[in-house]
This record gives C-alpha cells, structure tokens and sequence, in this order.
C-alpha cells in the first residue's frame, strides 16, 4: 500500500517474464497443461511420466498419499534462479497456524500456535504428521534433523528447505484476493489449454484489470 492506498502489480515485467518464460514452456511442450491432483495427475506421478513438480515442504505427504510405490524415488531441489546471487522463491502456503477473531479462546489459542511452532518436540511432530515447515528457525534447526520418511535417503532435505525459506519475497494479501486468485484460476486454465506463450502473458492483464475493477467497484482507494 501507499498510504491509505492500495497498489495492484500483477501484470507488471518482473511478472510478464515469469509468465513469458512458463508459456514458452507450456508452448514447447515440455511442462504439462494438466490440472494438479487430478486422477490423470495421479496416474502421470506413478508412471513416470510426470519427472518433475514444483511444489513446497509439504510435498513428501502428497506423493505419499498419491504415489507411494515411488518412494525413494524423487529428490527435492531448489529452483533455478534468475540470478544465483540474489536467490528468491515464493511462498505457496500451508505452514500457517492461524486464530480467528471468532475464537471464544483467542488468548489461549494464539500461545498453542506459537508453542506449536516453537517448541522443539512440537515442531518435529508438526512436520511428521502434517508435513508443513514451521515459523520457527532455531526450533528447525533441533527437531528437524532427520528428512520425511518418503524422502529417507536425502539428508538434506531440510537444509534446502530452510534457504529457500530465507530468500522467500514478503507480499501482502490484497483485500480482495479471492476475487484475484479466482481470475488466476480462470486466466492461466485458459492459458494452459492455449498451450501459447503469448496467452500467459495475456492471462495478467486479466488479472490486473479483474483485481483493480473489482476494488473499485467495492470502494477500495487505488494508487495510481
């Protein structure tokens, strides 16, 4: 925000050349258009056809659940980088322990999260059964010193995870991000099926112009 302003950069060219360069992909041929978790998506995890996701820490629970015969078979890595020396990755959610404002117990709840966060045992349970990566460095640092079970043979499963962790770009959620998420949902389906380059990039102009017209028409102030 600026102010009391809010700020819509979805199609700006930091965006434009991510989306450019997965439509390209897209286009070639070489990354799949597919929907996730779907029963062809499972098929292509057990066949082998699928060699590659991107995903977050709590991959090792899906793959479980949806490819188990493959375990042993599958190792994490960090992305490619634009540039090696400014690392930067994005965060797809799932590590977050939240308390509503509807709670009858807001102050005891908000001190279970952070314990369960915090604490070393808490925190290696919390991964084992949940397969999410908490808030807490120091607490990883002690409880997590063994990989996930589906991922037994890669000792440095979380060493990777924690620096990815610490070159995660901050963002801010906008006040209508369902209606954003829902235009990206549409946008890039649309985009995948196209299987063009020139459509992904199309696709954030959609969102840009769905995001912004739909705060205005809520009475949002926009900057700009």
């Amino acid at each position: 925000m600026r102010g009391d302003a809010w700020t819509v950069a979805i199609d700006d060219p930091t965006t434009r050349k991510v989306a450019d360069y997965w439509g390209g992909l897209v286009q070639e041929g070489v990354v799949d258009n597919k929907p996730m978790y779907t029963p062809e998506w499972n098929a292509a995890l057990n066949d082998g056809t699928q060699v590659g996701w991107l995903s977050a820490v709590w991959a090792p629970g899906v793959l479980a659940d949806n490819a188990a015969s493959t375990k042993g078979r599958w190792k994490v890595a960090a992305l490619p980088q634009w540039d090696p020396a400014k690392p930067a990755t994005g965060n797809w959610g799932g590590s977050a322990t939240s308390v509503t404002s509807q709670s009858k117990h807001r102050k005891q709840a908000a001190e279970f999260a952070a314990w369960l966060n915090t604490d070393p045992a808490s925190v290696k349970a919390l991964a084992a059964t949940a397969n999410v990566y908490p808030a807490s460095l120091d607490a990883t640092a002690t409880a997590l010193t063994a990989p996930p079970a589906f991922f037994a043979g890669q000792a440095d499963f979380y060493a990777i995870a924690e620096a990815s962790a610490k070159a995660t770009n901050p963002f801010t959620y906008g006040p209508n991000v369902n209606v954003a998420y829902s235009a990206y949902s549409d946008a890039f389906g649309k985009a995948a099926q196209a299987k063009r380059a020139a459509a992904f990039t199309e696709a954030l102009s959609t969102m840009q112009r769905t995001t912004v017209d739909d705060m205005k028409n809520t009475g949002f102030k926009l900057a700009g």
